[in-house]
């Protein structure tokens, strides 16, 4: 899909798409993480908001993760002492993936079981609890209600030059503005933005953001990396952890003292989260091993599955086995390049894959199954 240049300035042009949205009288409220790509959104809504002479609020919604890399709440606490900002700062105590814990993969935020002071921070006294623990129910026309015959527009940071995916997905959804969908709209302002165009806008603006990005550039940390995430959630997310230690070893040690298993993932690496193959033993046998025999009976569940229907596959498709290492001889009709080796679906299936983001019809594992009465998702989870 080739790109087309126009000729004009994407910072000009996202200010002007929000701008149409804000003067068309539509209730805007900006989906915030205290990222960059959000920290944008933030500063192209406050411009059009002004230059559409709106009389009411800029209102913006984060929901709090509890464990961030340091400065990242700071910036939001800013955002939200700003007075155009109506801030809405809410706690679901929703569970978080702790990839570093297989037998509980889960911590909960600002856990009501723990005593406030082993929280590796306190939330600021205007936050509010929230029931809901999908992140897609944070913004709704019930808790937002747009005015008559207009629609709720919920502003997301999503840049298509950080993936092919989110280049396709905008294009099948016909621009930047989504079609309304139960009262529901979603506008991406500064999908055509690149790296460089964040930080140009802060020099050209002259807006906050979040400091945490100074660090991971005194760090030499690659800009495809420099990511604003839950620190427990992905291996993608160890380096950011690495540097959390390196940089702040107070806020690494209250991490350390929540989160059981993050002090080896930092000593370790990818190795604290990986199958270690044995002396002599083939990718298929550590699967049984690793996987199967010694795992978490959730993860043993799962990798049972998932191994069985590998099996089907492979056998339908007339071939002897699933290759050990490599897929290059022949693949598996049917399986992605995550599962066409013992090596791969080993690696892959290791921790487990709670949020089933890797094996799609595999069922997510419900907080209820980790703590009784923790309850369920309610829809897809994520972050």
């Amino acid at each position: 899909m080739p790109q087309r240049r126009i000729g004009v300035n994407v910072l000009d042009e996202a200010v002007q798409r929000m701008r149409e949205v804000y003067e068309a009288g539509h209730r805007v409220v900006i989906s915030f993480s205290a990222g960059k790509d959000s920290g944008a959104c933030l500063e192209v809504c406050t411009i059009a908001h002004a230059l559409a002479k709106r009389n009411d609020r800029i209102e913006v919604v984060m929901r709090d993760e509890e464990i961030m890399l340091p400065n990242t709440f700071e910036y939001a606490e800013r955002v939200a002492a700003r007075d155009e900002v109506d801030f809405h700062w809410m706690i679901a105590n929703q569970p978080i993936i702790n990839i570093y814990n297989r037998k509980s993969p889960y911590f909960w935020v600002f856990d009501p079981e723990l005593p406030p002071e082993q929280w590796v921070r306190q939330p600021p006294e205007y936050a509010y609890t929230i029931p809901e623990k999908n992140i897609d129910q944070l913004i709704t026309t019930k808790r937002f209600p747009p005015p008559e015959g207009k629609d709720l527009v919920v502003v997301m940071g999503l840049r298509v030059s950080e993936s092919v995916a989110r280049r396709m997905g905008l294009a099948s959804s016909g621009g930047y503005l989504t079609k309304a969908k139960n009262g529901i709209r979603y506008a991406r302002p500064i999908y055509d933005w690149n790296y460089s165009d964040i930080w140009r806008s802060v020099a050209e603006w002259g807006t906050d953001y979040n400091r945490i990005y100074d660090t991971f550039h005194k760090a030499k940390l690659p800009t495809s990396q420099q990511r604003v995430s839950p620190v427990t959630m992905t291996p993608s997310a160890l380096k950011g952890l690495v540097i959390g230690a390196q940089y702040y070893p107070n806020w690494f040690s209250k991490v350390v003292r929540r989160c059981d298993g993050v002090r080896n993932a930092v000593h370790y690496g990818k190795r604290a989260v990986e199958p270690l193959r044995r002396h002599g033993e083939t990718w298929s046998q550590c699967y049984q091993r690793t996987c199967i025999d010694t795992a978490p009976d959730w993860i043993a569940e799962r990798a049972v599955r998932v191994r069985d229907d590998v099996i089907k596959k492979v056998q339908r498709a007339g071939l002897p086995t699933l290759p050990e290492v490599s897929a290059a001889e022949y693949g598996v009709k049917g399986l992605p390049q995550t599962m066409q080796t013992w090596k791969a679906l080993a690696k892959m299936m290791y921790g487990g894959d709670p949020f089933s983001l890797k094996v799609s019809y595999l069922p997510y594992m419900e907080p209820e199954y980790f703590r009784k009465g923790a309850g369920y998702w309610g829809g897809k989870p994520t972050w």
